[in-house]
């Protein structure tokens, strides 16, 4: 351990006093070349081609065929993500997945679980306090960092983000970069980022509204139905660009047992409002702000062995502010100040109906700041430098706590270059980067990372990376008391956990031998040590006592192999397919709940005459599940009642059934694109599980949009 800490920190101080010194020898150069933009830029020499005249009907094929899919792919757009600056997805170093606005509207999806749901790599589950939770590559949703414009947000219930908060009317796009990012993000980062991008106005003005009504089986949804309805404003010129929204959702929820009183899919209902601006008075300065606020209320009923009913709700309020100042110089340089505060409350009230003996009221209460100072210089040609640092607080109030109020800070220091270290015929690019965090609990922590990208020739490319990740443990995993008498458990937290690490290993792919076809293969392997589990005890002879420990290693490797076409103009196909093996190596067991096949297929059809067909499928092999589950709060509480009675089941293992998910959804398109009608069908086979798989049922609906 002291030996890594020790390379980690060396590796660290080489790229300092590196980039320090080629930075002396290059910065009149970069001085020269800077003046020189700046006299292009305010000197511009125009220089137009002529081209021969279009017939009307080339023009109009022309148009037909670029507006089709023009945006669904966004392969000449900028992402963030992977370099924590602003490069072109087809020139990004690190493998960057983007699902753009184009293909979001096509999903017909309401919120980021929805989207994510068939995305390759990616899994949603259901969580059963409320809400969708994703594993990324076979790692829970408590080793994914998520983030907002870059930067990061509050609030995880049961180490879990709900993706159901974050609605589509919000998002631009969404960038998914796998594997170790701490290198740049430091904490959380381990299974890798999700970060969304907020939606900024591009034209002189537009409208956007949106409602949809849906239902399925009364057995299942009741009469009530779902309603949703969404509208966005915004205005652009030539100082500022403005994009306001806001949505209101309600829904009956579902039940997959209606032989029972109990719930599966909580019934809900929110609203929410959000808003940006960008002001760039001079081209060079831009100041941003965004303000983001949900209101939810989310309520369910629990029935237990023992004969108790209990009527659970959530009270929500999630809000997160946004601002940023940017000043641009020369070519590609940037210095820039970004912070946030979020606030995340959760309500909780357990009513037991006919007593009062086992009602329970709990509060949490996550807040959460950050600062970072960045800067974005190109030392010449060859090198491109981003250093920064970054400041993150973090307030945690909750009835859960054996102490009610807990508080950490974490300063950081990040250090990165993109060198192009050969550009004849071949173009090898190599980014060493560095990141050194000291939290106040658990002192200094080194992250390394070192990705290179291997251009062979224009249509084949070759990615890989290697980077070291960390992950302290959260509050409710160092001081949770919770006891759930009705069940028959108590879940204790341990104040001596230390944090988890992780060694990351990502290669791919990239072969495009025509236009509109590409082929791509990826092999990943995630090894952690200091896994934080739950470790079964037997602190009460009344409850099973569960406690959390440190004693477990555990790996992920696997592969993806994904396919895109484009044919007749008219369509876009793309597959993938998916193998994760996990090893749980103390119990020398697969990890919990992960499938190791997986297969994702979407289809876009779309014609001239305005009708749209997106056709999007995944499969999903078995997965297996244990008697000891160390998800307390997961969608059934038979696998803990079955550990309460014989904690020796844990050694058995039952697998979950495989299923596959296929949703449908048609638009058809009316005066000029400004409206639009839309019907959709979410699992169309109707495939779910009640205690492994509790997803909504087959699910009809239909609804309007115009835009201006």
């Amino acid at each position: 351990m002291e030996k890594t800490t020790l390379m980690s920190r060396l590796l660290f101080w080489l790229l300092f006093f590196y980039c320090f010194y080629f930075s002396r020898s290059t910065f009149a150069q970069s001085k020269q070349k800077i003046k020189q933009t700046q006299t292009e830029t305010q000197n511009p020499i125009e220089v137009k081609e002529e081209k021969p005249a279009e017939s009307p009907k080339q023009t109009e094929e022309k148009i037909q065929e670029e507006d089709r899919f023009k945006d669904l792919d966004n392969k000449n757009g900028i992402v963030v993500t992977g370099s924590r600056g602003e490069r072109r997805l087809k020139d990004s170093t690190v493998a960057t997945e983007v699902i753009s606005r184009k293909r979001i509207e096509q999903t017909g999806a309401r919120n980021l679980g929805e989207v994510l749901e068939t995305q390759l790599g990616l899994n949603v589950t259901p969580n059963a306090l409320g809400g969708s939770q994703v594993q990324m590559l076979g790692l829970d949703s408590k080793y994914v960092l998520f983030l907002v414009d870059g930067q990061r947000i509050a609030g995880r219930l049961n180490n879990t983000v709900d993706l159901t908060r974050f609605k589509v009317q919000n998002i631009e796009r969404i960038e998914i970069v796998k594997g170790s990012s701490s290198a740049l993000y430091g904490a959380d980062a381990i299974g890798g980022v999700i970060n969304i991008i907020t939606r900024q106005s591009e034209k002189p003005q537009h409208y956007q509204f949106r409602a949809t009504y849906g239902n399925g089986r009364e057995i299942h949804y009741g009469t009530q139905g779902e309603k949703n309805m969404i509208a966005d404003v915004g205005f652009r010129n030539d100082f500022v660009a403005a994009s306001f929204n806001g949505g209101y959702n309600h829904s009956a929820g579902y039940d997959l047992d209606p032989t029972t009183k109990s719930t599966t899919g909580n019934a809900f209902q929110d609203a929410n409002v959000g808003g940006n601006m960008v002001f760039n008075p001079d081209g060079q300065l831009k100041v941003k702000t965004g303000l983001f606020y949900l209101n939810r209320f989310q309520q369910g009923i629990i029935s237990q062995r023992s004969g108790g009913l209990f009527d659970r709700s959530n009270a929500t309020n999630d809000f997160l502010s946004l601002g940023a100042v940017e000043y641009s110089y020369g070519k590609r340089n940037m210095v820039s100040f970004r912070g946030n505060y979020a606030r995340w409350e959760n309500n909780f009230t357990l009513d037991q109906r006919g007593s009062d003996e086992l009602d329970r009221k709990e509060l949490t209460n996550d807040r959460s700041s950050q600062g970072t100072l960045q800067l974005d210089h190109e030392l010449n040609d060859k090198h491109m430098l981003t250093m920064g640092v970054e400041s993150y607080a973090n307030e945690l109030e909750s009835d859960r706590l054996s102490q009610r109020f807990v508080y950490r800070t974490r300063r950081a220091v990040f250090l990165q270059d993109e060198w192009t270290a050969w550009r004849n015929g071949i173009i090898w690019r190599i980014i060493p980067g560095v990141r050194y965090d000291v939290d106040s609990q658990f002192g200094g922590q080194t992250t390394p990372k070192i990705a290179t990208r291997l251009d062979l020739t224009s249509q084949i490319v070759l990615r890989a990376s290697y980077g070291v990740g960390f992950r302290p443990p959260s509050f409710q995993e160092l001081y949770l008391r919770f006891e759930n008498p009705g069940v028959g458990y108590v879940v204790d937290g341990n104040p001596n956990l230390r944090p988890e690490k992780s060694r990351t290993f990502n290669t791919d792919l990239e072969y495009s031998p025509f236009k509109n076809f590409s082929l791509s293969f990826s092999l990943f392997r995630n090894y952690i040590t200091n896994l934080i589990q739950y470790n079964y005890g037997t602190g009460s002879s009344e409850f099973a006592t569960f406690q959390l420990t440190n004693i477990k290693e555990a790996y992920t490797r696997g592969g993806e192999f994904g396919m895109r076409t484009r044919f007749y103009k008219y369509a876009a196909f793309e597959l993938g397919y998916n193998y994760t093996e996990t090893r749980d190596l103390t119990s020398d067991r697969p990890l919990e709940g992960r499938a190791m096949h997986q297969v994702t297929s979407n289809l876009y059809l779309s014609t001239s005459m305005g009708w749209e067909l997106a056709i999007r499928t995944k499969w999903i092999g078995r997965r297996p599940f244990y008697s000891s589950t160390s998800d307390f709060a997961g969608a059934s509480t038979t696998l803990i009642e079955s550990a309460q009675t014989n904690p020796f089941l844990g050694q058995s293992v039952v697998y979950g059934q495989e299923f596959a998910l296929v949703n449908l959804r048609l638009e058809k398109k009316l005066f000029e694109d400004r409206l639009s009608l839309f019907l959709g069908i979410d699992n169309l086979l109707d495939k779910y599980e009640l205690t492994y798989n509790p997803i909504r049922p087959r699910f009809y609906y239909g609804g309007v949009q115009a835009q201006f």
